[in-house]
């Protein structure tokens, strides 16, 4: 990479995409497997064995005995802990890591494992917990050993336990799992800034530059894209289609949508048709039969208004699932479906191009509505040009979960660091981040027109959540001194009218 130009395109996605890489996960039936098949090997070959040998596969066969009896423990409240401090609960703080790692390194013990584990037939067992024939179960373990040589700034160490009441969401552990987390992904990124000759940063949901610098830069440019965002906002009623703000060794650009204004338009719903019952989709009120009752009403009148397809996006599959439960004994599921055919998000990734072929076919005939998750595989990536999503409808705001103890560590440290983002605005752009790139899915070239619909009265009352929308879709709002109900679904009837002539 040295004097190499890198452009990384969805740049939102980098750190994250560099924890995972750093990130390792050790299950209890891997760590099982990888003791049965280290037992069945020493028992095959003793005799052949150097003392040496024996030594160090009894130190590892100590290790993988307390992995063990660390996950079999009665469940605990999660929490981050240091590999010192994990070292000592699992009670190997007096075993020389270094040592073991050399050892299966130097004697390629995994591959040895993973040679004889095929030729014996006791691979079996890993297929069933979801590992390929072709990765040993130690090797997984070796790379978790090398974690517990990582500082605390480096990442550090959850467990997780299996959930007894599921909340749907993709990722929930099946079995007890001990995972080693990378904090900071700047650590990893620095090499290539410092011999690139430029490296660009490109996406669609990049603002405010200070998230994507507080993870992949150090505190100087993180100084910068504090200046640049701010330099941003102060032209929020610039009519210049782009802003650029330069430094030394930092530029930041942004640019206006390649539709124009005309469009698109912007509708935020705070009431429903009922005009009682408050669109306030907060963890306390959503899932009350009133709002689910009054969001389907909503749906009924947009879904009589909107040619062709919708996409509305909920916060959750849980919260999904609640709804169409409720729905289905009251009536509006079926009057849903008579007015557009409704589609679901697919909880399985095989399952989505048929899902989108379907939902594809229907929009452009009887029309469809596609039920969709924030953040699941429908809001990024995929292309709903045309027909397609004339309207993109985001229930309520997508916060991340604030007890998460991994989200928790990364606000901390956030906070501590001399950049220019807190804790706090960290979590508030992971929500509208998220809202933006499931805004996104709509208005796909130049020609495309679609109406955002955004249910859930913080879209107008709070003025934050109004900031960290994007520009181009902040003009798309008529700023009706009416907020009412049935004047946003006049507007909606008369940009569709507009559109057709």
């Amino acid at each position: 990479l040295k004097e190499s130009l890198v452009i990384v395109d969805e740049a939102h996605n980098l750190p994250e995409a560099i924890r995972a890489l750093q990130s390792c996960r050790l299950s209890l039936p891997v760590v099982e497997a990888s003791l049965e098949q280290l037992s069945a090997y020493t028992k095959r070959y003793i005799n052949r064995l150097a003392g040496r040998n024996l030594y160090y596969l009894g130190q590892l066969r100590t290790c993988i005995k307390s992995f063990i009896r660390y996950l079999k423990q009665e469940p605990r409240a999660s929490r981050m802990i240091s590999a010192g401090e994990l070292l000592v609960e699992l009670k190997l703080d007096n075993i020389n890591l270094f040592k073991i790692i050399f050892y299966l390194e130097r004697s390629r013990l995994p591959q040895k494992l993973l040679g004889f584990a095929n030729n014996n037939g006791s691979n079996d067992k890993e297929n069933d917990i979801g590992i390929s024939r072709h990765v040993s179960s130690l090797s997984l373990v070796q790379t978790f050993l090398c974690r517990l040589n990582c500082t605390a700034e480096e990442g550090k160490f959850v467990t997780n336990w299996p959930k007894v009441h599921s909340d749907e969401r993709p990722g929930n552990d099946k079995y007890p799992t001990l995972r080693f987390v990378a904090l900071h992904p700047a650590a990893h990124f620095e090499n290539v800034v410092s011999e690139a000759r430029a490296v660009a940063l490109v996406g669609g949901t990049l603002q405010p530059f200070g998230h994507v610098a507080a993870e992949l830069l150090d505190n100087t440019f993180q100084t910068d894209a504090a200046k640049a965002d701010a330099f941003i906002q102060s032209s929020s009623d610039s009519k210049e289609i782009s802003l650029t703000y330069k430094s030394k060794n930092f530029a930041a650009f942004t640019c206006d949508h390649v539709v124009p204004s005309r469009n698109v338009l912007l509708e935020r719903l705070s009431t429903g048709p009922s005009s009682t019952v408050d669109l306030d989709f907060r963890h306390k009120s959503r899932s009350t039969d009133a709002v689910i009752d009054e969001l389907g009403r909503t749906l009924q009148h947009i879904s009589t208004r909107v040619p062709a397809g919708i996409v509305v996006f909920l916060p959750s599959f849980s919260y999904e699932a609640q709804i169409i439960r409720r729905w289905k004994t009251c009536g509006i599921w079926n009057a849903l479906n008579r007015n557009k055919r409704v589609h679901r998000e697919p909880r399985r990734s095989t399952d989505v191009e048929t899902t989108l072929e379907a939902y594809a076919k229907d929009a452009k005939t009887c029309g469809a509505l596609l039920l969709s998750v924030v953040g699941g595989k429908m809001s990024e990536g995929i292309n709903f040009a045309n027909d397609m999503a004339r309207c993109v409808v985001v229930v309520g705001l997508p916060y991340p979960d604030i007890t998460d103890v991994e989200l928790k560590e990364k606000m901390m440290t956030m906070d501590k660091s001399a950049g220019g983002m807190s804790g706090q605005a960290y979590y508030q752009n992971l929500c509208l981040r998220a809202v933006n790139q499931s805004v996104g899915r709509a208005i796909r070239h130049a020609n495309d027109y679609a109406a955002i619909v955004l249910i859930d009265q913080r879209y107008r009352n709070d003025a934050r959540i109004w900031h960290g929308l994007p520009k181009w879709l902040r003009r798309s709002d008529k700023k009706s001194e009416d907020p009412s109900f049935s004047k946003s679904m006049a507007q909606i009837e008369k940009f569709f009218g507009e559109q057709r002539e």
